[in-house]
């Protein structure tokens, strides 16, 4: 398969919150799997004579696939940086693109990718690095794919802290939108006895797999191809969901049939401007919300179901 690299590389006056933008615009046009570099300056690159004056400048890079959708998605990206630039008080950007194929890619991301602590106690690595974890340390080991995410990206590292905290006891999750199973593998690491995880790209099951055997689990996990929960018939004790908040109102409206009485759903990938919007919206359902946590613009909330009975 070809792909298109796009690398923006970017100031502003606010870094954290042009990032959570840009994010979501990658995010926005498929693009889930986007590598951020923070700090990224090399003076040798030649930008314009007002961005190469500043001394911090931060990357965004993301792959487009090369097909006959992809100078739609690249026009999209050049309008909204366009966009940024014409609101943001002070925003400049240079943007590259360049063309690879699988190999290539897997390559690329090997420079970007190094193991990382999302939490205290949870480390994701990649299959290239070595790492002795401590004690109390729990090692994912998981590699970029071309579709999906490996788990350093805000929304996910929200959904892991929560995990941590309200998994103990807990025997059956779901994750809704699963992807790479992250957020599945790290449940079962954490104790959770059977995981299950729904995704409506069929290409999920083998990814999913693969990421099993890589960390040697071989029982009591299971992948539905799906829209939501419409496939789902077992009640669970632990719901997770990260996907974009339109999708989350879509899911609320028949997540009550898949949840025991007093089951946790967690609930991420939502902007701090939606989360307003996103909050009415679980009124209309028997959930109350006990915690939430935001890191960077991107908030994570976690509801307790209390079923009603007639």
């Amino acid at each position: 398969m070809k792909w298109i690299k796009v690398r923006v590389d970017y100031f502003s006056d606010n870094l954290e919150e042009t990032k959570a933008k840009l994010v979501n615009m990658f995010n926005e046009i498929g693009i889930n799997q986007v590598e951020v570099i923070d700090y990224f300056s090399e003076n040798e690159l030649d930008y314009n004579a007002n961005f190469s004056s500043k001394n911090d400048v931060w990357s965004i890079i993301g792959y487009v696939v090369d097909n006959r959708f992809a100078n739609t998605k690249l026009n999209i990206i050049f309008n909204n940086l366009k966009e940024f630039m014409e609101n943001e008080n002070e925003f400049m950007y240079e943007i590259f693109t360049a063309k690879c194929n699988d190999e290539d890619w897997q390559d690329e991301w090997k420079k970007y990718f190094h193991t990382v602590n999302i939490t205290d106690n949870i480390v994701i690595k990649p299959s290239w690095d070595e790492y002795e974890p401590s004690d109390n340390e729990i090692v994912v080991e998981i590699d970029p794919g071309l579709a999906f995410g490996t788990g350093t990206h805000e929304t996910t590292s929200l959904c892991v802290e929560f995990l941590e905290k309200y998994s103990k006891g807990k025997s059956n999750l779901l994750d809704v939108g699963c992807g790479s199973g992250i957020l599945m593998l790290i449940a079962k690491k954490l104790g959770v006895h059977k995981v299950t995880g729904i995704d409506i790209d069929d290409k999920v099951e083998r990814v999913v797999h693969e990421n099993f055997e890589k960390n040697k689990i071989e029982n009591n996990y299971k992948v539905i191809i799906g829209n939501l929960v419409d496939n789902i018939s077992e009640k669970y004790d632990l719901v997770v969901s990260n996907i974009l908040v339109d999708v989350l109102i879509e899911l609320l409206k028949n997540i009550e049939k898949t949840l025991e009485d007093g089951a946790i759903v967690i609930f991420s990938g939502i902007l701090k401007e939606k989360e307003e919007m996103f909050l009415k919206e679980t009124e209309k359902y028997n959930l109350k919300r006990i915690d939430r946590n935001e890191k960077n613009n991107w908030v994570s909330l976690v509801f307790e179901y209390k079923k009603i009975y007639s």
